[in-house]
């Protein structure tokens, strides 16, 4: 699809890296695009350099590409005027060198789809002079000294579960922690009363509420393989719903690897649904029996499982 500009339009640029998407680049976004005709937002990548920001970073797992631009697109949807670009940096000289290869690589994409910028709206007052150098169009500074939102990336990076409230509601899925809770009957309240303290989602186990739909009045239960996967899948359909509600952490009584390893048990097997659903859905956290003494009081555990889960976060 060309997006056809022409002088009379105003036509806004922005670049960034959003690792990750934060309120600091949803300000800036949405204070360019209410003073402009379409507003082009390239995501910038890079392999080398994304993976260093990660291994100096806090977060639980390295973003790809995919999630950034689906953090873009998710906050953006349906909004016409807002066009996203991934913008490939490799084999670019690092920043504050390389701007002549960069900007070619930018003004391919825009001539590509015959746009000519206007104006190229920024946060970093040090790139303003390029900016306007290599686009030969207006800058604008938004927010140059964070006054309104006192946010970086590099902050969120370093800390991101202190910095919660500014990390993209799009993106925040992506930094939820999964506390898996298992073993006897003396768990089965435990992951309820940490998802209440942490005030956050309990996402109630598939196994057992299968059984109770399916199986009510069925006193010799044997379970098939199709039961397992319905279990499954039931199990992974609920943890999707719950994401989106959930705050820093969330908390279940089954994870995926538990319930391959029953299945592999039953059956002398392995299942490729299961071994997906396993590798899908990491859990950076799985708390059974064998993390406590026989002789720990309920208390113990509690104290023992808030600890283990402040650690998490910490």
């Amino acid at each position: 699809m060309n997006i056809h500009s022409t002088n009379k339009r105003q036509v806004g640029l922005i670049f960034g890296k959003f690792y990750p998407l934060h309120c600091g680049h949803i300000y800036l976004i949405e204070k360019a695009v209410s003073q402009v005709d379409e507003l082009h937002v390239f995501l910038g990548c890079e392999q080398a350099r994304d993976l260093s920001l990660f291994e100096n970073s806090h977060m639980p797992r390295q973003p790809q590409v995919k999630d950034r631009l689906y953090w873009l697109q998710e906050t953006f949807k349906n909004r016409r005027n807002i066009h996203i670009h991934v913008l490939d940096e490799e084999n670019i000289a690092y920043y504050p060198n390389g701007w002549q290869d960069w900007s070619d690589r930018v003004n391919a994409i825009l001539q590509k789809h015959q746009v000519t910028p206007t104006v190229v709206f920024t946060s970093e007052s040090q790139d303003a002079k390029n900016h306007q150098l290599y686009f030969n169009c207006e800058v604008k500074l938004v927010d140059a000294d964070r006054q309104f939102i006192n946010i970086s990336a590099t902050k969120i990076r370093s800390d991101p579960y202190q910095n919660w409230q500014f990390i993209a509601k799009a993106a925040k899925p992506f930094f939820i922690k999964r506390i898996a809770i298992i073993g006897d009957k003396q768990f089965d309240k435990l992951p309820k009363q940490l998802a209440n303290i942490y005030n956050t989602q309990y996402v109630s186990n598939g196994y057992i509420n299968y059984i109770q739909h399916q199986h009510l009045h069925n006193n010799k239960l044997v379970l098939n393989e199709s039961d397992y996967i319905r279990i499954a899948l039931l199990h992974a359909q609920r943890l999707d719903e719950a994401m989106p509600l959930a705050n820093q952490i969330i908390f279940t009584s089954l994870d995926f690897q538990t319930l391959h390893d029953f299945y592999r048990k039953a059956f002398e097997k392995s299942s490729k649904i299961l071994q997906k659903l396993e590798d899908n859905y990491y859990f950076d956290q799985v708390i059974d029996a064998s993390c406590f003494k026989q002789s720990d009081s309920s208390l113990t555990v509690f104290e023992k499982a808030v600890d283990m889960i402040n650690k998490q976060l910490s």
